[in-house]
């Protein structure tokens, strides 16, 4: 584990060597890095932190990404939803219920393409890990398909759990928290949502609301360079009725975007309406938009100084010019604080920071602690 040290610690001589690595050599430290991540997230063996870094470092220079594995076949399978970019299917993995989203990319060198495209994020959103995250089991192959891999959420979206289970205001105010500490963490990770809306919302055992889908609109730009099946061409990623006015008429996701989609979720959580019901047509609703209209106070959020104070906070989400919007903390404190007082869904954790590393672990059957001999000879004969 010395020269390891050197490598973490970014000893220019060993860091240098590391860094031009190419091809197989490459490939496989990559496999030899992620394993050790996934090995043990306790382990006081390894510095975390700097292994990722490494890992992240490597992945950028030499273009390449951990194997991306084929998924076993799902027991159980059930298709439970179509889109345009991707079929949804829930099984049984490993004895655990997983959704799949399975993307409309066939010919391997599409996938290869895409994966290249989007494969640094992909490292990025497997190392979340926050209770308002759906978490990311990570990147797999099934039936020649590139496909997502997480946890099922058998609450459904929070849509649908809203609409079979009531909640009083200050139900819904706690699921409107749990959404912007998802949000914060996302944020302070430099992770962009780009599609937030209540179908991308799920309950988790606990009920707490967490956020999933996150990074996929990066995912469709990716796919935008290569064939898809006939259903899914010409069409774009994101929901008009939760975009924000600058992404009109091509417009870029960020950080800023994500607060205004976050208010639009927020209005559908407190009416049980997408932003805009009364307009039929997207098109209708881009043009509002642009032409700064905004969703109007319905009754049920009026009455009180909570419901007050929330509703200058959404209309300051909604603000036109991006900048003028709150950041994701700042949410967050107006959240918990003043007179509005949101307090987080209570209940005890759904999982913890090992579950993807333990998940990638059985599927490809490790059981012991990568070769660090293997991982020297590579770097250091």
């Amino acid at each position: 584990m010395e020269k390891l040290d050197k490598l973490f610690h970014e000893d220019k001589e060993w860091y240098t060597k590391f860094l031009a690595c190419r091809g197989a050599a490459a490939q496989r430290l990559l496999d030899l890095l992620q394993e050790l991540l996934d090995y043990d997230t306790s382990s006081a063996l390894i510095d975390r932190h700097r292994l990722f870094k490494a890992l992240l470092r490597l992945s950028d220079h030499s273009k390449l990404y951990p194997t991306c594995f084929p998924l076993p076949a799902l027991q159980h399978e059930t298709l439970v939803a179509g889109g345009s970019f991707s079929d949804v299917y829930s099984g049984y993995l490993q004895n655990q219920c997983v959704g799949v989203k399975m993307m409309r990319v066939f010919a391997e060198s599409d996938v290869e393409v895409v994966l290249k495209g989007f494969g640094r994020e992909a490292l990025i959103w497997r190392q979340l890990s926050h209770p308002n995250l759906l978490p990311f089991y990570g990147l797999y192959k099934f039936r020649q398909r590139l496909c997502l891999v997480s946890p099922w959420m058998h609450n459904g979206t929070i849509r649908a759990f809203l609409k079979s289970s009531p909640h009083g205001i200050e139900g819904l105010l706690s699921f409107i928290l749990d959404m912007a500490l998802g949000l914060e963490h996302l944020h302070a990770k430099g992770v962009v949502h780009g599609d937030l809306k209540g179908d991308n919302i799920f309950v988790t055992p606990s009920r707490k609301a967490c956020i999933g889908d996150f990074g996929l609109s990066s995912i469709i730009t990716s796919m935008s360079s290569v064939q898809f099946t006939h259903s899914s061409r010409n069409t774009q990623c994101g929901t008009a009725r939760y975009q924000a006015p600058e992404l009109y008429p091509a417009g870029q996701n960020d950080r800023r975007s994500d607060i205004y989609s976050f208010a639009c979720v927020a209005y559908e959580l407190l009416t049980g309406m997408a932003p805009f019901s009364n307009l039929t047509r997207d098109l209708a609703v881009i043009m509002a938009v642009r032409e700064g209209h905004r969703p109007a106070r319905p009754p049920s959020c009026t009455g009180t100084p909570a419901l007050d104070a929330l509703w200058r906070l959404l209309q300051d989400c909604w603000q036109g010019e991006p900048q003028s919007r709150p950041t994701a903390s700042q949410v967050v404190e107006r959240l918990e604080g003043g007179d509005i007082r949101a307090s987080e869904t209570r209940g005890g954790p759904d999982w913890d920071r090992a579950l993807t590393s333990k998940f990638r672990r059985q599927l490809i059957g490790q059981l012991a602690l990568p070769s660090v001999v293997e991982l020297e000879r590579i770097l250091f004969v």
